[in-house]
């Protein structure tokens, strides 16, 4: 369905500001760094004619650029902020090699960014009347996007459907996907050394460390529940002290809504029972992503996508995974969402990710064809209505 040719769908501009973005370090909670390639990022958007605004945030500004006015809305997602510190893209900048593009972020996603900009320029040039396209580009998506939700969340309510451009592993697509709890467990106990006073100490790394061993009883991979400790920290550092605080960071992930309560009352409980009246426990909860459950509209979504993908020479299979993604976000306001259309490649959030160089332009063109695809299914819908 695209009829642009494939000239001006070619790799050569998309590579060279593809390299220039990746070389440029977008660390999460980094403002001056998110903010320094945004403000570039808005006005290349609206030098396509995009109307942009910026929404200031004190973790890095989130930028939403839309192209026509209708009143019937496309959502497109995607996030600028990477995993990686700053300094990275001096150690190991940009590449282009054996058809993998390699540098930190270009999978995960600082590619599908640049798929959102050229679907917008795409689209730039016509869209149907009746119609816009919104894309959201957050920046604390790394983070559990705290500061983004509420905005991802009312642009949304008034959209038809959402894609996101999160990548995806070759010839997927992504159609669910596991709910996101983090939290920080914190004991406080009391300090005494650890041979003269021994037993007036309360030691809090003992006492947080049988309450991590009660959290992993969450787990259940039947019902596809994980639980992760990803830190720990307390006490001096010195073996003759007893520690007088401790503390966790952790995730917990799961697939169905409604083990989330239950999760909650779990970890509250299990952080309140420090098996020493002298050790308290205190539980903080730092970030929620729901549930990206599919749902009848969304796998219809999935089916036009489909004969998208077809259409343009592309296998595109349902994933269901553990990864989160704003995608969920707007899933949970009831609105059909297809995600992982962005660039394929592996190894998210390590130093070997990758994109398969030659899925980009093919990726691309299934995008703009699934758009092109929902005007035309949403107008059909319309007029049976009104027969």
């Amino acid at each position: 369905m695209c009829d642009r040719s494939d000239d001006a769908l070619s790799l050569t501009d998309f590579l060279e500001g593809l390299e220039a973005y990746v070389n440029a370090d977008t660390p999460s909670c980094d403002k001056v760094a998110l903010d320094a390639v945004s403000e570039k990022l808005a006005q290349e958007f609206r030098n396509l004619g995009c109307r942009v605004l910026v929404h200031e945030r004190a973790g890095g500004n989130i930028l939403e650029c839309r192209i026509g006015r209708g009143p019937r809305q496309i959502l497109l997602l995607g996030h600028m902020d990477t995993v990686f510190p700053r300094g990275t893209a001096a150690e190991r900048p940009f590449k282009r090699a054996n058809g993998k593009l390699t540098g930190p972020g270009v999978l995960d996603m600082k590619s599908g960014v640049l798929m959102i900009f050229e679907i917008l320029r795409f689209f730039s040039s016509g869209i149907p009347d009746g119609w816009r396209l919104c894309a959201i580009l957050n920046a604390d998506e790394e983070v559990g996007s705290k500061e983004s939700e509420h905005l991802i969340r009312e642009r949304a309510k008034s959209s038809v459907a959402c894609v996101c451009l999160e990548p995806s592993k070759p010839d997927y697509c992504t159609v669910a996907r596991k709910g996101i709890l983090s939290f920080r467990l914190n004991t406080t106990g009391v300090e005494a050394h650890s041979g003269v006073n021994y037993a007036m100490g309360h030691n809090a790394i003992r006492a947080i460390c049988g309450i991590v061993g009660q959290l992993y009883r969450l787990c259940d991979e039947e019902k596809g529940i994980s639980v992760n400790i990803g830190g720990i920290s307390g006490g001096s550092g010195k073996g003759n002290i007893v520690a007088g605080s401790a503390s966790v960071l952790g995730e917990v992930r799961f697939y169905h809504k409604e083990d989330y309560e239950p999760i909650i009352k779990f970890i509250r409980n299990a952080c309140a029972d420090t098996d020493d009246p002298k050790v308290t426990g205190k539980v903080e909860f730092l970030s929620y992503r729901p549930p990206m459950a599919q749902t009848k509209q969304s796998a219809g979504l999935y089916d036009i996508a489909l004969r998208a993908a077809q259409r343009n020479g592309l296998t595109l299979k349902p994933r269901t995974h553990g990864g989160g993604s704003d995608g969920a976000f707007a899933a949970d306001v009831g609105i059909p969402v297809i995600d992982g259309m962005g660039a394929e490649g592996e190894f998210s959030h390590t130093g070997e990710g990758y994109v398969k160089e030659d899925s980009l332009v093919p990726r691309l063109k299934m995008c703009i064809d699934l758009i092109q695809s929902l005007f035309h299914e949403m107008q059909k819908k319309g007029e049976q209505r009104h027969e």
